[in-house]
């Protein structure tokens, strides 16, 4: 996400009061599945699919905001969403995009580049675009007695702040935590991590297409998430995303990394003209994990 995306996080807030779903998981699911900033990528939603013909036992999906905004596949990533996780998918700030075209159509000749909302949008079916508009902004999910609670993480119930994709886990753990609920799974910064404190279990998947390990602080300095964190490897660029489990009783989330084939991702959208992304930014996200 850029400094440009951060500063209109504010603009697409979700509207209060804040729509939350209710969802009820069959106790013989075996496991969660939960995916987060998809971003209109194709190649990591089909490496995803192959992870998941390789389970055994049962499982559900769900994805937790930012469908679009990044890639040239938006609709390949909205059908892929409604496969997966129909009814189990959160709103996330460059979903609510589309909720703003929906509501006032944009002008015609507004230039919808490839790899934008606005691109994604103008290339959508009705039934997509009705999808869309249904996500809700939370889902509150019930499964064998436990209670989670995925929202994307661009806002939060405690502030009107949005939410900086640069802050760190501890800093997150204050704003989302919550002990009334057994975990919390957020989105959003694009960093996987998973922490337990009084405050209560906040876990976040990562991102299955370009994560933001590394980037630079306001003097200029390259700051490196992962140097103090030892559940991750400063020499491991890999994206990422959660599965819960359950065991004597308790909730056991786990940061499943992976990866795909990120030369094709690349030569792709190189091949593609006339997008918004300049291709060595989208390198540096793509191999490197470091914003711009």
């Amino acid at each position: 996400m850029s400094d440009a995306d951060a500063a209109q996080v504010d603009d697409r807030r979700a509207p209060r009061p804040y729509v939350t779903a209710r969802v009820e998981v069959s106790g013989a699911a075996e496991r969660l599945v939960i995916v987060s900033d998809l971003h209109a990528y194709r190649e990591p939603l089909e490496a995803v699919d192959q992870w998941l013909a390789r389970l055994s036992e049962p499982y559900l999906a769900f994805v937790n905001g930012d469908i679009f905004e990044g890639g040239i596949d938006g609709r390949y990533a909205v059908e892929w969403t409604m496969r997966r996780a129909m009814g189990r998918t959160t709103r996330g700030n460059h979903d609510s995009a589309i909720f703003e075209y929906l509501r006032a159509e944009p002008p015609p000749g507004e230039r919808a580049r490839d790899d934008t909302e606005l691109g994604a949008y103008r290339k959508m079916a009705p039934d997509q675009l009705e999808f869309v508009s249904s996500l809700p902004d939370i889902l509150d999910v019930h499964w064998r007695g436990h209670s989670l609670r995925l929202m994307h993480g661009h806002f939060n119930l405690r502030t009107p702040e949005p939410t900086n994709w640069r802050l760190r886990p501890a800093e997150l753990s204050e704003i989302f935590a919550d002990p009334s609920v057994d975990l919390t799974v957020i989105g959003h910064t694009h960093y996987p991590f998973i922490s337990q404190s009084d405050a209560g279990a906040l876990a976040n998947p990562g991102t299955v297409a370009a994560p933001l390990f590394r980037y630079r602080d306001p003097s200029g300095r390259e700051i490196d998430r992962r140097v103090d964190d030892p559940d991750l490897s400063v020499n491991d660029n890999r994206p990422s995303f959660l599965t819960v489990a359950e065991a004597d009783g308790r909730l056991q989330p786990k940061i499943e990394r992976f990866d795909y084939d990120r030369d094709g991702l690349l030569r792709r959208h190189a091949a593609r003209d006339g997008l918004r992304m300049p291709l060595d930014t989208r390198r540096a996200g793509i191999m490197e994990g470091r914003a711009p």
